[in-house]
């Protein structure tokens, strides 16, 4: 049995975390012992983990005044664990975890791309420590990772260079979604709650961030009120604190509680998703978006932020691509014309998925053998 440890930060509920979950749910166990580090012992996915056969190792959030502390501990569970694959997806904190893994003896090393962006999404402005922070662990990434993997386009560029993304080593490998509990039940029709009261739904899923630009979406639903629309929109996802109370404060203030829903953190999604009427994520940067993925799985027309990689687009005919400088009436109107049309075939569904591999049982087998070939191969 090969042991693989995947280090991406707290194992939490986000669109990566989700991601990698779908690799342990699929991979072979008798092929593959796949363990995960994190920085939070309760983290939502920890008892998932555990339960698959996986370790959870508790590791010490990253101090930049006294980084020692967790480099050491990131060491010994690398070289103690006797690890044959680390694979980090840290942005360009795998600028350390690589190096860390290399001096450990972990001969294969992989990273992976998830963003093109670690600004606010709209300016490429940085500091001058963080321009020279980022062209260090570049350097460092490409120098101690035997596998490049990306995400996307834009993502692969952001991270690696150009040149790197002409490497055999590197490889492009789009995300993907468990489709089964979208395509099973493709033609279930849902009531109770958020039904058969004569509103429209919108779907948002999305850790509440600034990045991810929910406070846009009250200026939408605000839209709709003037308009006199039973259109609402429903926000699914935990997030920072403070900024959920900001968003809390606004629609009250602004008297919008029925046409902006905080649902939380929900389990639900395929199910929020068949009662909805379209979808919309006006995030300020993504790598490439599972949920949109799973919006379209659904069958659900979207409205997007035009703000990462198209090469999620299933190619359907089902999203459109707005920029951030538009308007919200130009929004409003975008997904007012969502909400009436009619879901795409599901013949459609299952043909792009198959045809793009946005499957996570096809991303799975995609990773498992980069894995099995980089064992061979001895990097």
């Amino acid at each position: 049995m090969k042991k693989v440890l995947i280090v991406a930060g707290s194992m939490h509920v986000g669109g990566i975390e989700n991601q990698l979950m779908h690799l342990l749910r699929n991979a072979d166990k008798d092929t593959f012992q796949i363990d995960f580090t994190s920085d939070m012992p309760d983290a939502f996915y920890r008892d998932e983990i555990e339960s698959l056969g996986g370790k959870f190792l508790i590791i010490p959030e990253m101090n930049w005044k006294h980084p020692m502390k967790y480099c050491k501990a990131m060491y010994r569970i690398m070289k103690d664990g006797e690890y044959d694959i680390v694979h980090s997806h840290e942005l360009f904190h795998s600028g350390i975890v690589l190096p860390i893994a290399f001096f450990a003896g972990v001969k294969s090393r992989f990273v992976h791309a998830h963003n093109w962006s670690d600004g606010n999404g709209i300016s490429n402005k940085r500091s001058f420590l963080r321009t020279v922070y980022n062209a260090v662990m570049r350097f460092l990434i490409c120098r101690f990772s035997t596998v490049q993997i990306a995400c996307s386009t834009w993502a692969g560029k952001f991270l690696y260079g150009k040149r790197t993304q002409k490497k055999k080593s590197y490889h492009l490998i789009f995300n993907s979604v468990d489709t089964t509990k979208f395509l099973d039940k493709y033609d279930n029709i849902e009531n109770g709650e958020f039904c058969e009261d004569g509103w429209s739904n919108v779907l948002n899923v999305a850790r509440i961030t600034a990045v991810k630009n929910q406070e846009f979406l009250v200026q939408i639903a605000e839209e709709f009120k003037k308009r006199n629309k039973k259109i609402r929109i429903l926000c699914a996802g935990n997030g920072v604190e403070g900024l959920v109370c900001k968003l809390e404060k606004e629609i009250q203030e602004k008297q919008l509680e029925q046409y902006f829903k905080l649902l939380g953190i929900r389990k639900d999604i395929d199910v929020l998703m068949r009662k909805s009427s379209a979808f919309v994520l006006p995030s300020k940067y993504e790598g490439m978006p599972l949920v949109m993925i799973e919006a379209q799985a659904a069958g659900l027309h979207c409205v997007s932020a035009n703000t990462y990689s198209p090469e999620v687009d299933f190619g359907m005919g089902t999203v459109t691509w707005l920029a951030l400088d538009n308007n919200t009436e130009e929004w409003a109107d975008a997904l007012e014309k969502a909400v009436v049309k009619e879901r795409v075939p599901k013949k459609s569904v299952e043909s792009a998925i198959n045809k793009y591999g946005f499957d996570s049982k096809i991303f799975s087998e995609k990773l498992c053998d980069l894995y099995i070939k980089s064992l061979k191969s001895g990097r």
